[in-house]
């Protein structure tokens, strides 16, 4: 991938034109979209606000274009803009200006959070509105191919299904964020990258919602709800600065990279990690392990 990002930064056509290439791929495979996402936070990084706007349109032009050829609907292809470009491109504004990750995860988190409460505020029951959509589009398809699944399973897959997704955009942001961050280390500045990320920190209001969600989840119950799905985001969150603990450690400690390809297989495998990293990056917003260590 730093191949890549090598010829983006070769020129300002350079990057427009990988950008409108791999935007059109998108259409038929939409994980390439992580590279255009990547590609515009690099140049916004480096370059500026403003030549990260102009891949930022081009790129959308092209994919909106394409879909509406292809498919004549516009709904796949804003997904598309939300999900791997705009947010990116508002991020990468707000890191270049601040130089924080916190500051940038902070708002991600926000903006993700907003989406979630306007979501609760359009739609009355979440759970039954997935449960609906998955009656309507899926159900006849597994009927037909005559998939047995489990109904209650569907339904308590329902009440999670707006956390999830909350969560993975978080993750997903933020991770493409972290890519183009990377890339203008590795070409620029060599080992910058890693000395930020060593030094990741959320504040400690971050801490202060976790546990006021935490009771409010412990007295009205967070199986389901606002609560529910607002929890998830702040765990997204705090993950980041587990596994920013975790990178310091293994750097520190001197350890084997194995350890951390362990702990991303544990992570990708049982989501239980994920809840683990959280509360190691929560007990770390107060005790600040990683400080005490470089110490030792």
């Amino acid at each position: 991938m730093l191949g890549l990002a090598k010829f983006v930064m070769k020129g300002p056509y350079q990057a427009l034109i990988a950008a409108v290439l791999l935007s059109a791929l998108t259409v038929w495979f939409a994980p390439i979209g992580l590279l255009v996402g990547a590609i515009i936070g690099l140049v916004t990084l480096r370059v500026g606000v403003l030549d990260g706007f102009k891949v930022l349109v081009w790129s959308i032009l092209a994919n909106v274009g394409l879909t509406v050829a292809l498919t004549g609907s516009y709904l796949p292809a804003w997904v598309s803009v939300v999900e791997f470009m705009l947010p990116i491109w508002l991020l990468a504004v707000v890191l270049r200006n601040t130089n924080s990750l916190a500051t940038t995860l902070q708002l991600a988190m926000i903006l993700v959070g907003l989406g979630v409460i306007g979501f609760h505020l359009m739609v009355s029951n979440p759970a039954e509105w997935w449960l609906a959509l998955f009656n309507q589009q899926i159900k006849p398809l597994l009927d037909a191919s005559q998939v047995e699944y489990n109904v209650e399973n569907i339904q308590k897959v329902a009440e999670m299904v707006t956390m999830l997704l909350a969560s993975f955009v978080l993750i997903l942001w933020f991770s493409i964020l972290m890519t183009a961050r990377w890339w203008q280390g590795s070409l620029y500045h060599p080992g910058q990258f890693q000395k930020d990320f060593y030094q990741f920190a959320l504040p400690k209001n971050v801490a202060y919602v976790a546990i006021v969600l935490a009771v409010l989840g412990a007295i009205f119950g967070n199986q389901q709800g606002l609560i529910f799905d607002i929890s998830g985001i702040v765990i997204s969150g705090l993950m980041f600065q587990g596994l920013a603990i975790a990178h310091q450690t293994v750097a520190v400690k001197k350890l084997h990279n194995a350890w951390l390809v362990s702990l991303y297989v544990a992570l990708f495998i049982f989501p239980q990690v994920m809840l683990i990293l959280a509360v190691i990056g929560l007990l770390d917003i107060w005790s600040d392990f990683r400080s005490k260590w470089v110490q030792d």
